[in-house]
Formats: C-alpha cells, structure tokens, sequence
C-alpha cells in the first residue's frame, strides 16, 4: 500500500470525517489502490459520524446490488439516494416498492424521478405500470430485469424470505403473486423460499393468491427433485384433490393424479411432516377413490395420531370407541380422545363427557361433606371423592378397586364377582374430565396403596364398606345423592357398549368424526 494510502487511513482512524468517507469508498468500489472489501467499506461508511451525508447513502446505494442493499438492510440509505436524486437508487427502490408495498403510488413516484432524468427502463416500468396497475409487481420485474444493480434471481428469493419471516400473510400473498404471475426463471432459491411461503399460507382462513397453478406446480416440482418435504405434502395433496381453506388442490396443480400423490405424502410423512398421514388417511378412507383401503386408512390414522396431529386424535378416539364391545377397545377409545381433549379439543371433550354419568349437587357441598366424612374414615372418603368424581353407582364405589383401576386417563372400575347378573357386573372405562379430578383419583391411589403396605386397618369387602357408608352418612345427615349417580342398570350396560352408546351420542360423535 502507498505512502499516502496508509496516511489517509491513519486519518480516518483518527477521526477525520473526510478521511473516513474516502477510505470506506475505496473499499467498497475496491479503487485507488484499496482492494474490494465490502464489509471494510461498509464498516467506514456506516459510522454514526457520516450518517447525515447524502453523498454517502449514495455511495452505498450506487455501489451494492439491490439484493446486497436487502440482505445487508441498507433501505434507509437507499431511500436517503434516491431522495437525493439518485437514479440507480430510485430505479432499485421503486423495483423493491412494486415488490413489497401493497400502494402503487410509491413505486410510481420514483418510477417518475428516474424517467424524468432519462432512465429508459424506468420509463418503460412506469408506462407499463400506468396501463396495468393491478399487476405492478410483475410489470416491474420484467421491465427492470436488465437495469445494473438488479439481480432478480438473488433479489426475489430474499424478498420471499423476508416477507415469510415478517408473518404478515399479506405481504406474503403479495410479495408470491408477483413472483408467480412475472414467471420468473426457476432456480433452486427461488423455488425453495416459494415453498417456504406458500407452506406458511396454507394456514390462513381463505385464499390469498392468484390461481396461478402451473407456475406454482412448476416451482414445487423443482423443490420435489431435490428432496423437499414441505413441497412433497404440498404437491402431494394437491394432487390428490384434498384442499385446505388458503390452498385449493386447483391453486397448486393442473391436475388430479391420486396414486403419485400418495406417493409423494407417504415421502413427506417417512420425512417427518406428520400432516401427510392424515391427508394419506382421508384419501384412502374415501369409497369413491381409486386408492380406497379401508385397512391402510385405519394404520395411516394411527400413525397421525401417534405423530400428534390432533384431528386424527380424536377421530380415531371415536371410531374405536364406537365399535368397543371390550373393555380393553373402550380404554384405547378414551386413551386417544382424552390426548386430544388435554389439547383443547371442544369435540373430544364433549364425547368423553357423554361417558359420564351426572351427580346432583354442588361441588362445595360435596366437598364439605367429603372433610367431614375424612375425619372419621379417611378409606370411605376416598371413594366418596371418587365417586363424586367419576359419576359411579353407589355399587360402583364400594366395589372399585381404586388402585387396580387407575390409568392415565381416568379409572376403570373392574369386573365385580360379588354380582350375579353379568351386565351389572362388567367393568367400566370412564374418563377424567377435569385434571383435579384425576389428581384427587391419584392421591387416593397413593393412599390406599400405602395403607395396605403399612398394614393400616383394611376396608374390609363390600358389605362391611357399605354398611359403614350408610353409617356416617346417617350420623352426618349427608344425602348419598351427592356422589352416587342413579341410573338404570340398562342405561349403565349402554355405555359399557360401543355401538349402544353410539346410537345414544350420535350427534357429536358426527360432529366428531366430520371436523
């Protein structure tokens, strides 16, 4: 380096404004002895001392590529240039307005400043805005392609990207619909960030793009071949006419092709992209399709239940539950709606609460009379709380094994052998609708439990706990209406059956199995 090149950085280093401008200017053109180093340059030019010159937001802005300026987020300079009469900086914001910006009257404007100074492309983008100003961004793409310091093929991925990581799905429909509708040479960026973006409006409640489905299937294709999951559930769906409320199978593709898009969901879902099982499952459930498989239906809706996808969740909760004639079927039934209902599911919430029975009272009525029972028998209380809990028949509660009977979901009250007629014998699955319900039938496990291990004073069997019951409900003058429900015993037998209790809850089990 010269003499006089290493005594002007000595300059800027020493605080001299004009030292710094010129040295930042020579890096980032790489001119006058200094070699090109952009982020050297931008490092001189960027400091809070040269901020207020407009003759440096003009080096900047003539010097770097529109795509550079984006990535770089030098828009503030940018937009200083072309206040300042810039033409390449008016040129590159006007492209970046007609990108992003929902107003057309921006991009005119500079559009306008860059023509009125003799920019040919600018004349021609602003013409061709003034006849079609609906499709700004397309018309702008293809009139400024060629102007220096535009690099559509870097410039438009970065703008889908941004716009994606805005979350604005406005933006996003906008910054893709002029993307699709410019039909733009694919490459593999390209293709990638409009996967990326149509991926995250298929969210969205209703449709935001164009129907520009042959540049659309074209740019998943791309992203297809060289292993992209999102687009493979995207196209694959598509293809198998299954549509969501932002994303129409017609939006994406030109056609219905049912056993390539199995074939590109099965992919997405040995990908990982567990929404590919359930749309697998919808189309293989269908009679009228031309994949229809009842059986490999059935193992895609495990699978997406197993992945976590909540319709599948609760769907498959209520068609095992609705063919249950096992006690062993009705526990899987309410083991997969009680993992939906845990997830807010209204639906499933709703069949788990049809296998309850209703008790009468107040809860705080019945808590009182639970402490108060405590005091004298903390065993009885128990299965008082549970009881209350859990809807049981009084014959029920003094048979149940509460700590044989605890799952994860709730309790089963197991077959009772004291009980001649089968039916009022059977055992029963029945839910936990409230987390303190379940916390309340866990500590009375533990209790209970513990108290056999320590060799506590035991319940003694069923007739001996009844007749305690029925003695300190008397001497409390407690109604036993609090925690036993009352029904009959061929009401109770329907919910110990599947199709039984289908035919009684065939409302929401429709509303169920249709959402």
């Amino acid at each position: 380096m010269r003499r006089q090149d290493i005594q002007l950085l000595a300059s800027a280093r020493q605080g001299d404004l004009e030292a710094r401008y010129e040295v930042g200017r020579r890096y980032l053109l790489g001119v006058d002895g200094f070699p090109q180093h952009t982020d050297t340059g931008l490092e001189y030019l960027a400091h809070p001392s040269l901020e207020p010159s407009e003759r440096t937001a003009r080096t900047i802005a003539d010097a770097l590529p529109l795509h550079e300026l984006v990535r770089r987020k030098l828009l503030l300079p940018l937009a200083k240039a072309a206040r300042g009469g810039s033409i390449s900086a008016q040129v590159k914001l006007a492209l970046w307005r007609a990108l992003t910006n929902a107003d057309p009257a921006e991009t005119t404007r500079w559009l306008d400043a860059a023509a009125a100074a003799g920019d040919a492309g600018a004349r021609a983008a602003a013409h061709a805005l003034q006849n079609c100003p609906s499709n700004a961004a397309a018309d702008v793409l293809d009139a400024l392609k060629a102007a220096p310091g535009i690099d559509l093929a870097r410039l438009v991925p970065l703008a889908l990207s941004n716009a994606v990581q805005s979350d604005d799905p406005e933006e996003i429909a906008r910054v893709l619909s002029g993307t699709l509708t410019a039909r733009l040479p694919i490459t593999p960026e390209l293709a990638d960030a409009a996967c990326s973006a149509i991926a995250r409006l298929e969210d969205e409640a209703q449709p935001r793009l164009p129907c520009a489905n042959g540049a659309v299937e074209a740019l998943l294709e791309d992203c297809i071949r060289r292993g992209n999951a999102t687009a493979e559930l995207l196209l694959g769906r598509a293809l198998s006419a299954v549509d969501t409320p932002a994303l129409p199978a017609s939006l994406l593709t030109t056609g219905q092709n049912l056993r390539r898009g199995a074939a590109l969901l099965l992919r997405a879902a040995d990908a990982g992209l567990s929404a590919a099982w359930m749309v697998l499952y919808r189309i293989h459930a269908d009679n009228h399709s031309s994949v229809s498989n009842p059986q490999m239906a059935r193992f895609f809706l495990e699978k997406a239940a197993l992945a976590g996808e909540l319709c599948a969740q609760r769907r498959l909760g209520a068609l095992i539950l609705r063919s249950a004639t096992t006690v062993h079927e009705s526990e899987q039934g309410i083991h997969w709606l009680h993992q939906a209902a845990r997830r807010q599911d209204a639906l499933a919430a709703q069949l788990l609460g049809s296998l309850v029975l209703p008790v009468a009272g107040s809860d705080a009525e019945a808590d009182a009379a639970i402490d108060a029972v405590r005091r004298e028998d903390p065993w009885l209380a128990c299965r008082l709380r549970t009881a209350r809990d859990f809807g049981l028949t009084k014959l029920e509660a003094m048979s149940v094994d509460i700590v044989a009977g605890l799952r994860p979901w709730g309790l089963v009250v197991g077959p009772n052998p004291s009980i001649a007629q089968a039916k009022l014998a059977a055992p029963r699955a029945i839910p936990a609708l409230r987390p303190q319900a379940f916390e309340n039938l866990r500590r009375s496990a533990t209790f209970l439990e513990q108290s056999r291990q320590d060799g506590s004073p035991i319940e003694g069997d069923r007739r001996k706990r009844t007749h305690r019951l029925r003695y300190c409900l008397e001497r409390s003058g407690i109604d036993e209406s609090l925690f036993f429900a009352k029904v009959r015993s061929t009401a109770l037998n329907t919910l110990r059956q599947g199709p039984k209790w289908a035919f009684h809850a065939q409302q929401p089990l429709r509303m169920a199995l249709a959402a």
